[in-house]
């Protein structure tokens, strides 16, 4: 089982996100991983958006193998003035997954909501790529209707220690849910282990 969200590279392999520009050619050049280039929402603010949109397409075509991320929405009180420039990035970045057929990863925290209303917008058009929501800890409600949009989703420690884990991981098929370290590499054999213990059927994919 690989690790489905991760900013260090371990030995489970998986899914390594960038946070900013200048993480990407270390992410590329991490043996065993696939990397993920993006700029987290976090960053938002002073990312050149121009720039970032050029970039992107340029190390999508120079490496077939990844994907793209991390990116999204974050709507807590810290970041939420800028979740206009967070629109547009994020705009950029799923244009460029959808260009290149490949998987974003997206951030939500506190804006699950906003982003659902954004990826529903793109697949009436017909852009929408292949997402991934990271530390998914959004209602039963909200899943079904990311479900519908083809998500999958990862969760980590933190989200598996929440009371309603069972409420909100129970009803995700199998296929879609994933275990994730973000920022925590030693976290993810806990996350695993949790994981299938609350599913059960988690550790056959």
């Amino acid at each position: 089982m690989m690790d489905y969200h991760t900013h260090h590279p371990g030995s489970y392999g998986g899914f390594l996100c960038s946070v900013q520009r200048s993480d990407w050619d270390r992410v590329a050049e991490a043996s065993g991983m696939i990397p993920c280039f993006g700029v987290h929402p976090w960053h938002a603010a002073e990312a050149p958006v121009t720039q970032i949109a050029y970039d992107l397409d340029e190390y999508l075509c120079r490496f077939p193998q990844a994907q793209v991320g991390e990116t999204g929405l974050d709507a807590t009180p810290r970041y939420r003035d800028s979740l206009n420039q967070q629109e547009v990035l994020l705009q950029v970045h799923l244009g460029a997954a959808f260009r290149h057929d490949r998987l974003a990863q997206l951030h939500g925290a506190g804006a699950w909501a906003r982003l659902l209303e954004l990826l529903r917008q793109r697949d009436r058009c017909g852009t929408l790529p292949r997402v991934l929501l990271h530390a998914w800890n959004g209602s039963h409600e909200l899943a079904r209707e990311f479900l519908s949009l083809g998500a999958l989703f990862s969760v980590g420690v933190r989200e598996l220690s929440h009371p309603k884990a069972a409420e909100r991981y129970a009803r995700i098929p199998a296929d879609r849910l994933f275990a994730e370290s973000d920022d925590a590499p030693e976290s993810f054999p806990r996350a695993i282990g949790m994981l299938t213990m609350l599913r059960g059927d988690i550790g056959t994919h």
